[in-house]
């Protein structure tokens, strides 16, 4: 019953590609009418980042950081550090560097103006007792009066050395530099429009004997945005060097133009679907719409070099066209949709960036089946027949079946070949384990080590306790909870405990200030920095605190207007998977133990870029083992299906285990960590394999019903298909290969290797393991193929 169902089914698309090959115009212009509806929305189509894509918004660290940003500061800060090469900042010419410094980075494009902070900021500022007895407080930096006595900066610099939140955490500790920071507001940045004033900002502030350094997401996305030029030139030169490669390998017009139109059609109709879908195009994400071009143009060429094959063959055009469709159409739509589903697989990612690339690149990689797989053999069709039909390259072709012949095509070989491809898989597992989730390295490793923004980010972490954040959630149940002496000594005590971490830098939080305002009130003797007994205290501390300042929201970044809730900072160097993992391993011990000790009180971590990134690499996990197991489950199910066959199933996926399997061993040995853009790459990556893996067993089936010798069979097929098959993985490989030399991106660079490095195992697994287990094992789907009435290749 099974079988007859499956063969009312080919029965049925037998009669549709009769249709089809009998009204080419027709589908050729339903094609063409569809290319044009989406070249019309091309102009929508826009290319930034936004920040919140990258985050799993579902994840309970993301949930605190979205309710801290808007208080405390969110993970897109720019900082800025101004140093001094000889002597110290507490000079007049200094200071009044750092000042036009402030407000240059004060008036940048979205900058939130309340979380600006600064030595020569207005809020900056020093707290004492006046005659009166009363709380008064003054700038340490008055523009009114530039010019300071030697006495005057000598008295600034020890205010300075005595103020906890300002020495050492906005003034480096040898008193050579000194820090501004600024939040953005994330409600809408435009990464551009900010890094371009930024840059003009540091432009101005030049300066013999100084040094501006400039650190933070905004100002790492920013220097991103200037390689949108690089890349349209890489694209250029990409497309120049497939159209050479297609002239190498065909020379002949058909074969070098089908397969270019058939980029410039799936590319079409990927960008305007994106487009009318109101998708952002990822800078970072671009090689893999360079890959999926790349695929489009590798089923052109199989579907090519099938037609100049038959056409050798049969002398007749048109017939040859349908005779390539005839024979491609199961492994070429079978590929096509996998390419596609594994793609789509994305969206199981935990972050929108994920849904938006999965749903995306998913259609691009699907709509190959009509601009490429039904249009090339369709043009072919209705184009005028070529001169000459004799077989080009068939010396390459004789080549490579006598090379198959004496190695995978004999039963010792074939062992052999299946023998090391175990042992290799055993040794790659020893680089597996070297593989990290998240960043490898300090600094960020989508821009070289010498990079400007990978040399200031060590320039002011060097300096000072570290630009990279944590903000932890202190917050109770009623208003006014802060103020309780139980809550503020619990704060000090999760402070006490992550200091712990020698790789602290610093921490900042409200019992602080407390206690430098308590010791004020009492003619500043140190036995008074302590947290007082009450409330009632504590808070009037804070309010002579707040009194003090003539501007408002002078406890902003410490507590919320309602006093239910506190921000406690910590200051790191680095936000490699390491330090996150044990910063945060350390913080939820310290949060388990104070809630025992403060029930009603919740500690949270979510905050700054140090709880953002460990929010990403946790979803990261989660997402790593849903998608690339997913991609091989749907490739498994997916074949099992078109040819009925377990073993099927199994034999695709074994090239995709083995080559994911080296792949990982590859980042393991290069450092090149799991993050939010290496996971889409290697999803891509995996489903590539199957490509090959399914025109060799197809052809190998094929030549099998024909020959009825499987070790025949595997000779020809490689003679065959595997020439069309390693001019494939050339064109894959050719269409990230730009990215290696001519980026200044130091991860697309490293992508395309990682592209490369996976396209050239998944070719080589392909043609060695599949030829190879079909001699060993000999699969019954293979052997026990046969044509039907209607010409359709079946098992049997």
């Amino acid at each position: 019953m099974v079988s007859a169902f499956k063969h009312s089914i080919t029965h049925k698309l037998h009669r549709a590609e009769a249709w089809i090959f009998a009204n080419p115009k027709i589908v050729l212009a339903l094609i063409l009418a569809a290319t044009v509806i989406f070249a019309t929305a091309l102009p929508k189509l826009r290319v930034y980042s936004d920040f919140s894509d990258l985050l799993p918004q579902n994840h309970p660290y993301i949930q605190v950081y979205n309710r801290l940003k808007e208080n405390f500061g969110g993970a897109n800060m720019i900082v800025m550090a101004i140093e001094v090469e000889q002597g110290t900042i507490f000079n007049n010419d200094t200071l009044a560097l750092i000042h036009r410094a402030t407000q240059g980075v004060d008036s940048l494009p979205g900058v939130n103006h309340n979380l600006v902070f600064s030595l020569t900021h207005r809020t900056a500022r020093k707290i004492f007792l006046d005659q009166y007895g009363g709380f008064a407080s003054e700038s340490y930096y008055d523009p009114q009066k530039p010019q300071r006595s030697v006495a005057e900066l000598e008295k600034l610099k020890q205010d300075v050395i005595a103020n906890p939140t300002m020495y050492g955490l906005m003034v480096s500790p040898d008193l050579k530099a000194a820090l501004i920071k600024a939040q953005l507001n994330e409600s809408d940045i435009d990464y551009k429009a900010t890094f371009d004033a930024l840059q003009q900002v540091r432009a101005e502030l030049k300066m013999p004997g100084h040094k501006v350094y400039v650190t933070g997401n905004p100002v790492l996305t920013g220097w991103v945005y200037t390689y949108i030029n690089q890349i349209l030139e890489i694209l250029a030169w990409t497309l120049l060097l497939l159209a050479t490669l297609l002239i190498v390998y065909f020379r002949r017009l058909y074969g070098i133009a089908l397969p270019l139109l058939g980029i410039a059609l799936s590319s079409i109709w990927g960008l305007g679907f994106m487009a009318m879908m109101g998708i952002n195009l990822e800078p970072l994400s671009l090689p893999i719409p360079f890959l999926i071009a790349a695929r489009a143009t590798s089923h052109g060429v199989q579907l090519a070099a099938r037609y100049y094959e038959e056409l050798a063959i049969v002398k007749d055009g048109r017939r040859a066209a349908r005779n390539a469709l005839d024979a491609l159409f199961r492994p070429g739509s079978l590929a096509i949709i996998v390419d596609a589903v594994g793609i789509a697989v994305l969206v199981l990612g935990a972050a929108p960036f994920n849904h938006k690339l999965g749903i995306a690149a998913g259609f691009w990689g699907f709509s190959v089946i009509f601009t490429v797989h039904f249009m090339v053999p369709l043009a072919l069709t209705v184009l005028p027949q070529p001169r000459s039909t004799e077989n080009a390259n068939q010396g390459v072709r004789n080549f490579l079946g006598a090379a198959m012949a004496k190695t995978g095509g004999t039963d010792g070989g074939a062992r052999s070949i299946l023998i090391l491809t175990l042992i290799g898989a055993i040794g790659g597992t020893y680089f597996v384990s070297h593989v990290q989730l998240g960043e490898s390295e300090p600094g960020s490793p989508l821009l070289h080590r010498d990079h400007d923004y990978n040399v200031s980010t060590t320039a002011i972490n060097t300096r000072f306790p570290g630009s990279e954040e944590l903000h932890v959630s202190a917050r109770t149940q009623e208003k006014g909870g802060i103020k309780r002496p139980e809550v503020m000594a619990a704060m000090e005590r999760f402070q006490a405990h992550m200091l712990s971490d020698p790789g602290l830098g610093g921490t900042k939080a409200i019992p602080g200030v407390v206690r430098v305002v308590n010791k004020l009130t009492h003619n500043d003797d140190p036995r008074w920095m302590q947290i007082p007994d009450t409330a009632q205290e504590v808070g009037g501390l804070m309010f002579a605190y707040m009194a003090s300042s003539p501007i408002p929201g002078a406890l902003k970044e410490f507590i919320t207007p309602d006093e239910r809730e506190a921000n406690m900072v910590f200051y790191y160097k680095d936000h490699q998977a390491d330090t996150i993992n044990r910063v945060v391993a350390l913080a939820e011990e310290g949060i388990r133990m104070l809630k025992v000790e403060v029930p009603d009180l919740e500690i949270a971590l979510g905050g700054g870029i140090i709880g953002v990134t460990a929010a990403g690499n946790q979803a990261l996990h989660t997402d790593h083992m849903i998608i690339i197991p997913a991609v091989m489950g749907l490739a498994f199910l997916l074949v099992m299906v078109y040819y009925s066959s377990l073993h099927a199933g199994w034999l695709m996926v074994l090239p995709m285990l083995f080559s994911t399997l080296m792949t990982y061993a590859y980042m393991g040995a290069a450092g090149i960590g799991i993050n939010v853009n290496t996971v889409p790459v290697i999803a891509v990556g995996v489903g590539v394999g199957i490509d090959y893996a399914v025109y060799f067993m197809d052809r190998i089936r094929e030549e099998f019903a024909e020959l009825q010798d499987i070790k025949q069979a595997v000779v020809k097929a490689v003679a065959t298909t595997g020439y069309a098959v390693s001019f494939t993985a050339v064109t894959l490989i050719a269409g990230v290969v730009m990215w290696i030399f001519m980026s200044d991106l130091r991860f697309q660079s490293d992508a395309a290797v990682l592209l490369s490095f996976m396209l050239i195992v998944n070719a080589i697994a392909a043609v060695l393991i599949v030829p190879s287990w079909c001699v060993v094992f000999k699969p019954r789907f293979v052997t026990a193929a046969r044509y039907d009435a209607d010409g359709v290749l079946e098992t049997d």
